[in-house]
């Protein structure tokens, strides 16, 4: 019920500090009407130099409307940047598009576990020279991706964002999802729910391994929670994707199983580096489990969970069409934070 690919910053985690410090819709101010159609040519694609490295962040996270080599978008650099060391984000990686003897654009992609990538890049860039700047780094971006065999290549932008959103398409990336991020404050004491009349909990070990892998992908069947991802991922690339995402602790993963011990469901939790939430990694329930109100245990299992470790924030995100879950989180008490639309390209072809 939770958006399927994540790993190293995990996408909640990104999106979250993308709300959080705005992303820029206008660096340059450049004035469409005026400027002629850049040649490809004209754009020097490379890797960041190390005094390049604060300019193309500031592109990146700088909040709307803030003018160019301005302050404001320092302090979200820097947390930025902390950030990313501590979840050993690849800086190497960083790509610049200069124009002249400007940077004009930035594209960072953050490397996952489980063959995954997410590009972080400025959102709504104005005028033709910085949109072709941003489309010009999304080429050289992917085929790094491919040397280092990853697989998915994603994108989180505004849902209204359409200068990205026609970069993205040009560069053969498909809409997957909009996703709706939510949180709830948990209380500091949840009382545990009862376990469902022949169904019980188990957490993942090397011995569980393949029946949380069999619960995994049996929730896909039928799944309204990016059906887009079905079929694109071994199961391996999967629960290394989830295990990425936030502190892996195997005592907050849990598969749902019946009498005879086959799965009905899984609920992958993980706190964050921090500390300061938890985030509901994926929920999703095999049909076997569906109308059986198991959806509903598991979100309070989740709930009980989190206050049982102190915590007092859960967040997820999740498939905007998917209204069973929507209401289910509703239900408990889950408010809406933003959205984001995610794009998503399979490298192998």
């Amino acid at each position: 019920m939770v958006v399927k690919p994540s790993g190293g910053l995990p996408l909640a985690r990104v999106a979250l500090f993308s709300l959080r410090v705005g992303l820029l819709s206008n660096l340059l101010g450049f004035k469409d009407g005026r400027e002629r159609e850049p040649d490809p040519t004209e754009f020097d694609v490379r890797p960041a130099e190390a005094h390049e490295v604060e300019r193309a962040m500031a592109l990146i996270l700088a909040p709307a409307g803030s003018a160019p080599g301005s302050a404001a978008a320092s302090p979200a650099v820097r947390e930025f940047l902390s950030m990313a060391a501590e979840r050993g984000v690849d800086l190497a990686a960083l790509h610049v598009a200069v124009h002249g003897a400007r940077v004009v654009s930035a594209a960072l992609p953050v490397f996952s576990p489980g063959r995954t990538m997410l590009i972080l890049a400025p959102a709504a860039p104005a005028g033709k020279i910085a949109e072709a700047g941003a489309r010009a780094l999304v080429g050289p971006v992917c085929a790094l991706a491919r040397r280092r065999d990853v697989q998915l290549a994603q994108a989180l932008i505004d849902p209204t964002d359409d200068v990205m959103a026609r970069v993205y398409a040009a560069e053969q990336f498909a809409r997957m999802a909009e996703l709706h991020y939510l949180h709830v404050a948990v209380p500091a004491q949840v009382a545990p729910p009862a376990a469902p009349a022949g169904a019980s909990l188990i957490t993942y070990a090397a011995r569980t391994h393949e029946l949380f892998g069999r619960a995994v992908i049996g929730s896909y069947q039928g799944s309204l929670d990016c059906p887009a991802l079905n079929g694109l991922r071994d199961v391996e690339d999967i629960l290394d994707g989830h295990k990425a995402s936030g502190v892996f602790d195997p005592t907050m993963w849990f598969a749902l199983i019946d009498d005879r011990g086959e799965p009905l469901g899984a609920l992958l939790l993980a706190a964050s580096p921090r500390g300061d939430s938890v985030e509901l990694v994926y929920l999703g329930l095999l049909p076997a489990g569906r109308g059986r109100k198991l959806g509903e245990y598991l979100v309070r299992h989740a709930l009980a969970t989190t206050a049982e470790r102190g915590i007092g924030r859960m967040c997820l995100a999740v498939d905007a069409r998917n209204t069973p879950a929507l209401k289910l989180y509703y239900r408990h008490g889950m408010s809406r934070m933003g959205s984001k639309l995610a794009l998503l390209r399979d490298l192998q072809k």
